[in-house]
């Protein structure tokens, strides 16, 4: 306060509740200090839901406008402006070209009651896209001190911020005894959902979205049935009930919900486990849930988006005080989701990034449907994410040479690429350009020649070993000949593909097969260069990770090891947990692993001068299909499509017969 000019300090003294929401503009923009400076930029606040937008666009015109500073130095007001965004009766209202609006603005803020009211084309030209968190309790206790001359304990100030923030204003009030501020108060609570209409330029359809796959299909789908249902034409038995989402952070799932809801034209209501549950005990926790699913009732059709619904847990794995509690939450969701009342036109979005925390009644069919798994994007699925997000600028050679460079990325990263070069050629007030694209990618560095050889022997070691094992149709083997360092060490640098048959009998040998073939990436490293490097380990996804967890199959799930005993179930999680509790365990995968290490390495020493043949095309072409492998070894076709077992010599068989495994296409990094 001793900082602010004496003009905003008696603006602020005068009402409490002006006070807060500039503590939360503020806190919003504590990364800004160019603009809190007085310096240009072009933010959109979004407050939080309830808590009452003129309060944070008065707060917001005092910061502006430059009232905040002793003096108002660097500001030419002729150039700020604040705009508000708002919906009244599901209408919005506000400027609806702020886009147009914003010419010409050195510093302008955009306050809005929810981010899909602010057009795609405006948030491209924003710094930045912040919410304002809801009130913080030191902050009301720094209001009632400074604001009302009023002194509360920290208890008091919890149960304040718990309320929005247009009733605060109402309760909060100088010489009002606080026992009966609290007494208003009583009972409000922060709004736990936001039900937002769909707007036709506020958010993408399904049609926008690239690289969604299987998802925007089922989308578009239930998009028809939604329309048969309203139509009369089918009944609400015949339209499925929710969806799972699962994929890795940034690929999109909340972007998926928006965007199906306008492609469906209903509404979309939010909700998680973490708003919620801040809204006080079990109690108040199971209102606030139940609450959602009234409102997503309410607007018919609708669709119900929860976010990071693992966080629900699974019953079958709580323990400790707590189990009671998690019981309960799991119990209240399932309760909801098809209760006695049912939910005729209420689909369920779910989105986790670890789908297997989930319990199994909340993924059954008549609650989440179906489980889509959103990959990361492809290099087709970048281009057109680029293309969305560019909005037309830049060529299709351009956004390619970008997508090459951008491997790996999500969909979240691509969006803060260009939002950063646009910023960037802001900055300079022209288009946007490649260089500008150029400049926010990470530098890449060509991979040594001695790194690139090892890789390519060991790919060559999968294949070779793959291939004389006959575990599936092989595809190809690749790798790469250059990385990103912001990405860390531990990057793809290749793989060697094939593809599995979707049934098989799944044998002993079968399992130990695979084994030998995700370990002889290390077995040829050992044989041609004398020693094995770290690359096959040390991260899940990694030839030992999942060697060992086809070994721990073997051995505590299926019986097909050295015991007959189940000691777990087959996920990594229960798997591993077993073994690090088991001695006896982790003796009988040790000798399985130690076997079939010995095994590919005797088959690549048997095939030496082919296993160097695939090496050396490797590292001069980086990528080789299956009759080029087939061409350089002398393998004829119907041993490349799995068809039948190459000749291994006498020495090297198990005494078993061939077999193909999991239905997935599995592939060896």
């Amino acid at each position: 306060m001793k900082n602010l000019s004496p003009r905003l300090r008696a603006k602020l003294i005068s009402k409490p509740a002006r006070f807060l929401a500039l503590c939360g503009v503020m806190r919003a923009l504590r990364g800004q200090r160019t603009f809190l400076l007085g310096g240009t930029g072009i933010f959109v606040l979004v407050v939080p839901p309830g808590h009452g937008i003129e309060f944070y666009e008065d707060a917001s015109r005092l910061l502006t406008y430059g009232e905040y500073l002793v003096g108002g130095h660097g500001v030419n007001r002729d150039r700020a402006d604040v705009i508000a965004l708002k919906t009244i009766h599901g209408k919005r209202t506000g400027s609806f070209d702020i886009l147009e609006e914003s010419i010409g603005k050195d510093r302008l803020v955009v306050v809005t009651q929810a981010r899909d009211l602010v057009s795609e084309d405006f948030e491209r030209f924003a710094d930045a896209v912040l919410d304002i968190e809801p009130l913080d309790p030191r902050h009301v206790l720094a209001a009632a001190k400074v604001c009302c001359d009023m002194y509360l304990t920290a208890e008091q100030a919890e149960a304040i911020a718990a309320a929005p923030l247009k009733e605060v204003a109402a309760a909060l009030r100088k010489g009002r005894p606080i026992k009966k501020t609290l007494e208003m108060l009583k009972g409000a609570a922060r709004p736990t959902t936001m039900v937002q209409p769909v707007l036709d330029n506020a958010q993408p359809s399904l049609d926008d979205l690239a690289g969604m796959g299987e998802a925007a299909e089922w989308g578009k789908e239930l998009a028809i049935d939604l329309s048969d249902w309203l139509a009369g034409k089918i009944r609400w038995a015949d339209v499925d009930k929710g969806v799972l989402l699962s994929g890795p952070p940034g690929c999109g799932k909340t972007m998926f919900a928006k965007a199906l809801a306008r492609t469906c034209g209903v509404h979309l209501v939010l909700g998680s486990l973490a708003q919620w549950q801040a809204c006080g005990h079990l109690g108040d926790l199971l209102k606030a849930m139940r609450k959602a699913f009234d409102d997503a009732k309410k607007n018919a059709p609708a669709i119900m988006f929860i976010d990071e619904i693992d966080s629900m847990g699974d019953r079958t794995k709580f323990t400790g005080d707590h189990v009671h509690y998690c019981r309960e939450v799991v119990n209240g969701l399932l309760e909801c989701m098809d209760g006695a009342a049912g939910r005729d036109g209420v689909v369920v979005v779910g989105a986790t990034n670890f789908p297997d925390m989930i319990d199994a009644a909340i993924k059954r069919p008549g609650r989440l449907d179906r489980h889509i798994r959103i990959p990361l994007p492809d290099a087709e699925a970048r281009r057109g994410i680029l293309r969305f997000h560019l909005a037309g600028s830049l060529e299709e050679a351009d956004r390619a040479l970008i997508a090459d460079r951008t491997e790996g990325w999500t969909g979240a990263r691509l969006e803060q690429v260009v939002r950063d070069a646009r910023r960037r050629a802001r900055r300079a007030r022209r288009e946007i350009s490649l260089a500008d694209i150029q400049s926010q990618l990470p530098e890449i560095v060509t991979m040594p020649e001695a790194v690139l050889r090892r890789a390519a022997i060991h790919e060559a070691g999968h294949t070779l070993v793959g291939l004389e094992l006959g575990i599936g149709a092989f595809v190809y083997v690749e790798i790469k000949d250059a990385f990103d360092p912001s990405q860390g060490v531990e990057q793809w640098g290749g793989g060697a593909r094939f593809d599995r048959p979707c049934l098989s009998e799944r044998t002993a040998c079968e399992f130990l097969d695979l084994i030998a073939t995700g370990l002889a990436g290390m077995a040829a490293e050992e044989v041609m260069l004398g020693q094995r490097a770290a690359g096959s380990g040390g991260r899940r996804g990694s030839d030992l990770h999942e060697a060992t967890m086809v070994a721990l199959r073997l051995e505590a799930a299926y019986g097909l090891g050295s015991g007959l005993t189940y000691l777990s179930g087959t996920s990594d999680e229960e798997l591993l947990v077993t073994l690090h509790m088991d001695a006896d365990l982790r003796k009988r995968v040790e000798r399985v692993l130690a076997a079939e290490f010995a095994h590919a390495k005797a088959l690549v020493e048997s095939k030496r001068t082919e296993l160097a043949k695939i090496a050396d095309s490797l590292c001069e072409r980086k990528k080789l299909m299956a009759d080029e492998v087939r061409a350089l070894v002398g393998i004829d076709a119907s041993v490349a499509q799995g068809n039948e077992k190459p000749s291994v010599p006498e020495s090297l068989l198990r005494g078993c017969g061939n077999g193909k495994t999991f239905p997935d296409i599995v592939e060896h990094p």
